[in-house]
């Protein structure tokens, strides 16, 4: 029976406290095997890698979901560590939008030792662009006080697109809040969905993220017991049985009510273009008029025999520049180190870091004061910024 795979996480979520070693290709490899054909990019808090996951999506043949597991209180404003857990999918290009909107808003306003959503950001959200389930035993569920005016309050807003996520771990704890979610599902008339909070692929695969929680000091007690891998139905429809809380019709409908993923429609909005602030009207032009100025300065300290070299150099560089489209990211770098130096009193170091030292056109822009020219050691500019990887990658000059 195929189902979606709405609720993971990969190596790259949970940014100040990775969980899991299990990458993106993992996921995917996984879903074509059981013959799935949808991949999430869900994370703690944010929205996964989504250029990773778009050009694995493209290679696997799955379509690509953009959904997070974000952290949900009533009010961001308070300082109070308590919160609870939500999963949101975006159903198409605006529910991105409005995804990316409030994750951004809760790293402004909504930063207390996580980034934090409310009520605000939460019903801001237009009902028709998400999906939106109860998550996992850190959901709002676990809380009675004022549970059931808020899942009144959801289910009116989100009406058929908001849903109560059971899951088949056999634990004592997780068949308790099972029973609930029954309940309250049954109350309210809320349909319920199955999830797997997929941390690694095979159960075999456990000992791997013990040794590497292990090694990080992280002690997750509360999930002791609990099999957090990508399973099959079968094995799913056992571990419910096992648990001995669903009925057989009800584990059907919360497999199947997985399915609702299957109408998010394919996204436009993801461009692989890099993101850099506009700092100028003619970036090209400002940024030859910033280096003719700056080699005219410079070389005088230049032996002119050498100038030759040095401009071909030069034009080597640009040449790497202009292909690339890098002009703005220069000529902000320029501009945030001269007004650091020139109204902050900042200094250069003598030394450089990386391969920044390794281009000559940061010695011109005053970004550093090796010359890489006149180096003792090779330095070579590409080091620093190629065309392939930049525009091969996506990536920033290193």
């Amino acid at each position: 029976m195929r189902y979606n795979n709405y609720h993971k996480h990969d190596h790259k979520g949970n940014g100040k406290q990775p969980d899991t070693i299990t990458k993106e290709i993992d996921y995917c490899k996984r879903a074509v095997e059981l013959g799935h054909t949808t991949y999430f990019t869900c994370n703690h808090g944010f929205q996964g890698d989504v250029f990773t996951s778009h050009s694995l999506c493209q290679e696997y043949g799955l379509k690509l979901i953009i959904n997070a597991e974000v952290y949900y209180v009533e009010n961001r404003y308070e300082k109070d560590r308590k919160n609870y857990h939500l999963t949101i999918t975006a159903r198409n290009d605006d529910g991105v939008r409005e995804l990316n909107d409030i994750l951004s808003e809760s790293n402004i306003t909504g930063i207390y030792y996580k980034n934090r959503i409310d009520d605000e950001l939460l019903f801001g959200l237009n009902p028709n662009n998400v999906i939106i389930t109860t998550a996992c035993c850190g959901g709002r569920l676990r809380d009675e006080e004022g549970l059931d005016e808020w899942l009144i309050k959801m289910k009116n807003h989100f009406k058929d697109n908001f849903l109560l996520e059971v899951q088949s771990h056999i634990h004592p704890y997780q068949a308790n809040y099972n029973k609930k979610v029954i309940e309250k599902s049954i109350k309210h008339d809320i349909k319920i969905i199955h999830a797997n909070d997929s941390h690694y692929i095979y159960p075999s695969d456990a000992v791997y993220r013990d040794l590497f929680l292990e090694s990080k000091g992280i002690v997750y007690d509360e999930e002791e017991g609990f099999i957090l891998d990508y399973p099959d139905s079968d094995e799913i429809f056992r571990r419910y049985k096992e648990q001995g809380v669903l009925t057989e019709k009800q584990m059907i409908e919360a497999l199947n009510n997985t399915l609702i993923f299957d109408e998010c429609e394919e996204l436009s909005i993801i461009n692989f273009d890099i993101k850099l602030p506009p700092v100028s009207e003619n970036p090209n032009k400002e940024l030859k008029q910033i280096i003719n100025k700056e080699w005219n300065i410079q070389k005088q300290s230049i032996p002119k025999e050498k100038w030759n070299e040095y401009q071909k150099e030069i034009i080597y560089e640009m040449d790497i520049i202009e292909k690339t489209n890098m002009e703005n990211y220069f000529i902000l770098d320029y501009k945030v180190v001269k007004r650091a130096i020139e109204k902050y009193n900042g200094l250069l170091t003598k030394t450089g870091r990386g391969s920044a030292v390794s281009f000559y056109i940061n010695k011109l822009l005053g970004l550093t004061e090796i010359d890489r020219i006149n180096s003792p050691v090779p330095l070579y500019p590409t080091r620093f910024m190629s065309i392939e990887r930049i525009l091969g990658t996506k990536s920033l000059p290193d």
